[in-house]
């Protein structure tokens, strides 16, 4: 694996590290260059297999760089923790990277870049922990910052997942917003607590509802809910549920391209309407570029479903 003396730890193969570690462990400037090793960032090498777009490296590489103490912060803290999901992609098609938030503290020197977030503010040491060999923000607080400071959309996307993966609770992510009054963005962490449900299946379904409650400025629905009909027979599970409109809201991913995937949700779509729900889909581009049109249609999908017959209603619901 290497021409060195010394045969390598597996830490030299398995994560990034900073090139003179790796001169440490032996292996040579010469080597460093050659094609059985690559440069990840200022001062860090890894591997030639190393994926840089994979979410664990790119939180490695950051954390490499960063001076001892530095505790990472938002989607690549709750992904340390285990919420695979949140994996730093974002946008229609999950081209777009977020940057890595670090937690620098008052007098650190490191700057903001395009693929590197700081906050400078002071962490409560209750705040912390450590996991992989790695400080970051423990799941409840890390929810809370992302709502504050990148708003209560993103919050919702990461407390949704967080809460799916047992990490946290709706109670623990309220209590910890009354914890801190006076912080700034507090009003977007309120409104993300608010909103939190860990029956959300995937951050699209999340983004759905936010713009559904907040956008759209419809009733909080109900979260893949199991509807079923006049038999007791299941109908299907829709990402959203407005019972009093009988309207349900559904994300379509990618897979929901294929042909199979396709014909099912085409069956599903019919038997809703043939219980007389009004039913609204929206993919990614719904989501992101086509945002206005999408809070139109769901507006729309509603009305229609509070104007409904409700007379010709074949339906109802369980959890």
């Amino acid at each position: 694996m290497s021409s060195s003396r010394r045969p390598l730890p597996d830490v030299a193969v398995r994560r990034p590290l900073l090139t003179r570690d790796l001169r440490d462990l032996g292996v040579g400037r010469r080597e460093l260059a050659g094609p059985l090793w690559q440069r990840l960032g200022h001062g860090v090498s890894g591997w030639s297999a190393l994926d840089a777009g994979d979410p664990v490296v790119r939180v490695r590489i950051v954390a490499a760089e960063q001076p001892a103490g530095t505790v990472i912060g938002g989607w690549a803290a709750l992904h340390v923790l285990g919420v695979g999901v949140l994996d730093g992609r974002t946008g229609p098609g999950g081209e777009s990277f977020q940057p890595v938030l670090v937690h620098v503290g008052l007098r650190g020197r490191t700057r903001t870049t395009p693929l590197l977030d700081v906050d400078r503010s002071r962490l409560d040491l209750d705040d912390v922990v450590e996991r992989a060999g790695l400080l970051v923000m423990a799941a409840t607080p890390a929810c809370v910052s992302i709502a504050c400071r990148y708003g209560a959309e993103e919050g919702l996307v990461a407390a949704d997942a967080a809460v799916a993966a047992g990490l946290t609770t709706r109670q623990a992510l309220r209590e910890h917003v009354e914890l801190h009054p006076g912080r700034r963005g507090i009003p977007q962490a309120r409104l993300m607590a608010h909103l939190v449900d860990g029956r959300a299946a995937s951050p699209p379904e999340s983004r759905l509802r936010y713009v559904w409650v907040v956008e759209a400025g419809l009733p909080v629905p109900l979260v893949n809910a199991t509807v079923v009909d006049e038999g007791g027979l299941v109908a299907g599970k829709p990402d959203l549920l407005a019972l009093e409109a009988a309207a349900v809201g559904e994300y379509d991913g990618a897979q929901h391209r294929e042909l199979a995937a396709h014909t099912a949700d085409n069956a599903r779509e019919e038997g809703f309407e043939r219980l007389n729900i009004v039913v609204a889909r929206a993919t990614s581009i719904d989501l992101w570029p086509g945002r206005r049109r999408l809070v139109v249609r769901l507006l729309d999908a509603h009305g229609r479903g509070m104007a409904r017959d409700v007379s010709r209603d074949r339906w109802g619901w369980r959890r």
